[in-house]
């Protein structure tokens, strides 16, 4: 395991048994786990200052707010990778999935290496979208014209905001535009 990979990681598990299972394994490589059973009480470690790197979520939680609504509020809150754990993949299922800014689900009780593998590959699309962010932010508020285009078509790709500005163009309009 990487020693940059985030180690906290909280499971929303109705299951006991399950969330056990999730857990041993994720122990195993050198994950720090969590385990809560509602939707209430993820939202509430995710409000704290113990906030998880990655919350694994089940769907179906019985009781409360079901993991795709937990999902999405607790997106609204902070920028934390959830992954979905379910039993159940069918098409309505998927769709919920779809509908909220996922990184990807586990079917439970698979291989512990189909886990490990969307946790670690949740985790590096989290760190990659981090890292675009900060490279979008520093292009787009730099002092100097900033033009990426396609070197073939030679159509532009992005114009930061002092270039924009300058040109006196939209982003939508310098599309449109070699």
């Amino acid at each position: 395991m990487d020693a940059m990979v985030p180690k906290k990681i909280l499971i929303v598990e109705d299951s006991i048994l399950n969330a056990q299972i999730t857990a041993a394994i994720l122990k195993k490589y050198g994950y720090i786990t969590e385990v809560v059973c509602t939707g209430e009480g993820a939202l509430e470690k995710v409000r704290s200052s113990q906030c998880p790197d990655l919350v694994l979520m089940d769907i179906e939680l019985g009781q409360g707010i079901n993991g795709i609504d937990t999902a999405r509020i607790i997106q609204s809150m902070r920028n934390i990778p959830v992954v979905f754990l379910t039993a159940n993949a069918s098409q309505r299922i998927m769709e919920q999935i779809r509908s909220v800014t996922a990184y990807g689900y586990v079917i439970k009780s698979t291989d512990r290496y189909a886990l490990l593998s969307a946790v670690e590959m949740a985790i590096a699309r989290w760190r990659t979208e981090k890292a675009l962010q900060l490279y979008r932010c520093l292009v787009e508020n730099a002092l100097n014209e900033i033009y990426i285009f396609h070197i073939e078509a030679f159509n532009f790709i992005a114009v930061n905001r002092v270039a924009r500005e300058n040109l006196g163009y939209t982003m939508e309009e310098l599309y449109n535009m070699t």
